[in-house]
Protein backbone atom coordinates (compact mmCIF):
# COMPACT_ATOMS: atom_id res chain seq x y z
CA UNK A 1 0.00 0.00 0.00
CA UNK A 2 1.25 3.44 -0.73
CA UNK A 3 0.35 6.74 0.87
CA UNK A 4 -1.39 9.50 -0.95
CA UNK A 5 -1.51 12.91 0.82
CA UNK A 6 -5.14 14.38 0.38
CA UNK A 7 -4.87 18.05 -1.47
CA UNK A 8 -8.50 18.97 0.51
CA UNK A 9 -7.21 18.31 4.36
CA UNK A 10 -3.46 16.41 4.11
CA UNK A 11 -4.35 13.46 5.88
CA UNK A 12 -3.05 10.44 3.99
CA UNK A 13 -4.74 8.21 2.51
CA UNK A 14 -3.86 4.31 2.14
CA UNK A 15 -3.84 2.89 -1.66
CA UNK A 16 -3.20 0.44 -3.66
CA UNK A 17 -1.78 -0.26 -7.14
CA UNK A 18 -4.89 -1.48 -8.43
CA UNK A 19 -6.70 1.77 -7.63
CA UNK A 20 -4.02 3.47 -9.50
CA UNK A 21 -5.11 5.90 -11.89
CA UNK A 22 -8.62 5.87 -10.69
CA UNK A 23 -9.98 7.94 -8.09
CA UNK A 24 -10.88 7.48 -4.14
CA UNK A 25 -12.87 9.28 -1.48
CA UNK A 26 -10.93 10.89 1.30
CA UNK A 27 -12.05 8.61 4.73
CA UNK A 28 -11.63 12.04 6.74
CA UNK A 29 -12.94 14.88 4.29
CA UNK A 30 -14.82 12.99 2.14
CA UNK A 31 -13.76 14.61 -1.15
CA UNK A 32 -12.39 12.83 -4.44
CA UNK A 33 -9.02 12.25 -4.41
CA UNK A 34 -7.53 11.15 -7.86
CA UNK A 35 -4.92 8.39 -7.62
CA UNK A 36 -1.87 8.91 -9.45
CA UNK A 37 -0.82 6.31 -12.27
CA UNK A 38 1.16 3.48 -11.30
CA UNK A 39 4.55 4.87 -12.29
CA UNK A 40 3.64 8.01 -9.89
CA UNK A 41 2.39 6.00 -7.20
CA UNK A 42 5.60 4.10 -7.15
CA UNK A 43 7.20 6.87 -6.18
CA UNK A 44 4.61 7.34 -2.92
CA UNK A 45 5.76 6.27 0.60
CA UNK A 46 4.97 3.11 1.40
CA UNK A 47 3.11 1.98 3.75
CA UNK A 48 4.33 -1.59 5.28
CA UNK A 49 3.04 -1.82 8.76
CA UNK A 50 -0.85 -1.30 7.70
CA UNK A 51 -0.88 -4.08 5.32
CA UNK A 52 1.51 -6.41 7.07
CA UNK A 53 -0.41 -5.85 10.67
CA UNK A 54 -4.00 -6.77 9.27
CA UNK A 55 -4.01 -9.30 6.60
CA UNK A 56 -7.41 -8.34 5.44
CA UNK A 57 -7.34 -7.22 1.62
CA UNK A 58 -7.35 -3.62 0.57
CA UNK A 59 -10.77 -1.69 0.76
CA UNK A 60 -11.37 -0.64 -2.42
CA UNK A 61 -13.54 2.22 -3.93
CA UNK A 62 -17.32 1.09 -3.86
CA UNK A 63 -17.79 3.45 -7.35
CA UNK A 64 -15.10 1.14 -8.98
CA UNK A 65 -17.29 -1.67 -8.09
CA UNK A 66 -20.15 -0.79 -9.82
CA UNK A 67 -18.19 1.02 -12.73
CA UNK A 68 -17.25 -2.31 -13.06
CA UNK A 69 -20.51 -4.41 -12.94
CA UNK A 70 -22.20 -1.19 -15.28
CA UNK A 71 -19.42 -1.72 -18.03
CA UNK A 72 -19.79 -5.99 -17.97
CA UNK A 73 -23.77 -5.11 -17.97
CA UNK A 74 -23.40 -3.36 -21.28
CA UNK A 75 -20.81 -5.62 -22.40
CA UNK A 76 -22.82 -8.27 -21.99
CA UNK A 77 -26.28 -6.62 -23.82
CA UNK A 78 -23.87 -5.50 -26.50
CA UNK A 79 -22.29 -8.99 -27.08
CA UNK A 80 -26.12 -10.63 -27.17
CA UNK A 81 -26.94 -7.24 -29.70
CA UNK A 82 -24.20 -8.48 -32.24
CA UNK A 83 -25.31 -11.77 -32.20
CA UNK A 84 -28.36 -11.21 -32.83
CA UNK A 85 -27.65 -8.50 -35.44
CA UNK A 86 -25.30 -11.38 -37.06
CA UNK A 87 -28.29 -13.99 -36.82
CA UNK A 88 -30.61 -11.76 -38.76
CA UNK A 89 -27.86 -10.59 -41.50
CA UNK A 90 -27.68 -13.98 -41.91
CA UNK A 91 -31.39 -14.74 -42.34
CA UNK A 92 -31.21 -11.92 -44.62
CA UNK A 93 -28.82 -12.98 -47.12
CA UNK A 94 -29.93 -16.33 -46.99
CA UNK A 95 -33.36 -15.05 -48.55
CA UNK A 96 -33.30 -15.25 -52.15
CA UNK A 97 -35.38 -12.57 -53.84
CA UNK A 98 -35.07 -12.51 -57.88
CA UNK A 99 -38.44 -10.99 -58.72
CA UNK A 100 -39.61 -7.31 -57.80
CA UNK A 101 -42.16 -5.14 -59.16
CA UNK A 102 -40.44 -3.82 -62.12
CA UNK A 103 -39.90 -7.50 -63.30
CA UNK A 104 -43.40 -9.21 -62.46
CA UNK A 105 -44.71 -5.67 -64.20
CA UNK A 106 -42.48 -6.55 -67.21
CA UNK A 107 -43.72 -10.30 -67.29
CA UNK A 108 -47.51 -9.02 -67.32
CA UNK A 109 -46.60 -6.65 -70.19
CA UNK A 110 -44.70 -9.61 -72.17
CA UNK A 111 -47.98 -11.65 -71.28
CA UNK A 112 -50.87 -9.57 -72.26
CA UNK A 113 -50.20 -9.34 -76.03
CA UNK A 114 -50.46 -12.80 -76.47
CA UNK A 115 -53.37 -13.35 -74.94
CA UNK A 116 -56.89 -13.59 -76.89
CA UNK A 117 -59.46 -10.61 -76.59
CA UNK A 118 -61.97 -13.43 -74.91
CA UNK A 119 -59.62 -13.75 -72.31
CA UNK A 120 -58.80 -10.32 -71.39
CA UNK A 121 -62.37 -9.05 -71.64
CA UNK A 122 -63.34 -12.36 -68.75
CA UNK A 123 -59.95 -11.00 -66.86
CA UNK A 124 -61.65 -7.38 -67.24
CA UNK A 125 -65.03 -8.32 -65.92
CA UNK A 126 -63.71 -10.16 -62.72
CA UNK A 127 -61.94 -6.92 -61.87
CA UNK A 128 -65.03 -5.03 -61.82
CA UNK A 129 -66.55 -7.82 -59.82
CA UNK A 130 -63.87 -8.33 -57.09
CA UNK A 131 -62.29 -4.99 -56.98
CA UNK A 132 -58.89 -4.67 -57.70
CA UNK A 133 -57.65 -5.10 -54.10
CA UNK A 134 -55.50 -8.36 -53.64
CA UNK A 135 -57.03 -10.77 -50.28
CA UNK A 136 -53.18 -11.45 -50.25
CA UNK A 137 -49.77 -10.15 -51.81
CA UNK A 138 -48.13 -12.14 -54.70
CA UNK A 139 -45.37 -14.13 -53.26
CA UNK A 140 -42.79 -12.46 -54.40
CA UNK A 141 -43.82 -9.13 -52.54
CA UNK A 142 -44.70 -11.58 -49.11
CA UNK A 143 -40.55 -12.81 -49.61
CA UNK A 144 -39.60 -9.29 -50.19
CA UNK A 145 -41.22 -8.02 -47.18
CA UNK A 146 -39.83 -11.02 -45.10
CA UNK A 147 -36.48 -10.21 -46.63
CA UNK A 148 -36.96 -6.76 -45.35
CA UNK A 149 -38.09 -7.38 -41.73
CA UNK A 150 -34.85 -9.50 -41.26
CA UNK A 151 -32.68 -6.12 -42.45
CA UNK A 152 -34.17 -3.95 -40.68
CA UNK A 153 -34.01 -6.93 -37.77
CA UNK A 154 -30.59 -6.84 -38.20
CA UNK A 155 -29.94 -2.97 -38.80
CA UNK A 156 -31.46 -2.33 -35.39
CA UNK A 157 -29.42 -4.84 -33.26
CA UNK A 158 -26.45 -3.16 -34.61
CA UNK A 159 -26.76 0.10 -33.88
CA UNK A 160 -28.02 -1.10 -30.10
CA UNK A 161 -24.51 -2.85 -30.11
CA UNK A 162 -22.46 0.26 -31.26
CA UNK A 163 -24.53 2.41 -29.12
CA UNK A 164 -24.10 0.07 -25.96
CA UNK A 165 -20.47 -0.08 -26.78
CA UNK A 166 -19.71 3.07 -26.38
CA UNK A 167 -22.12 3.57 -23.52
CA UNK A 168 -19.96 0.76 -22.11
CA UNK A 169 -16.68 2.23 -23.07
CA UNK A 170 -17.62 5.79 -21.67
CA UNK A 171 -18.82 3.89 -18.18
CA UNK A 172 -15.36 2.05 -18.22
CA UNK A 173 -13.69 5.88 -18.64
CA UNK A 174 -15.63 7.42 -16.43
CA UNK A 175 -13.89 8.45 -13.16
CA UNK A 176 -10.58 8.10 -14.35
CA UNK A 177 -8.36 11.22 -14.51
CA UNK A 178 -6.78 11.62 -17.31
CA UNK A 179 -2.95 12.75 -17.34
CA UNK A 180 -1.99 16.41 -18.59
Amino acid sequence: MYQLSCPHCQKVILVTPSQAGDSVSCPSCEQSVAVPRLGELKRLPRDESASAATNEPPSYNEAGSGRTFGTLALGLICTASLLIAAYCGIRWALIDAPVNTEIHLQEVRDVYPTRNPAELLREYEQMEEAGLELPVPYGYKRVQNLKQGWGQNAAIAGGVAILTLIGAILFASSGRSRRR
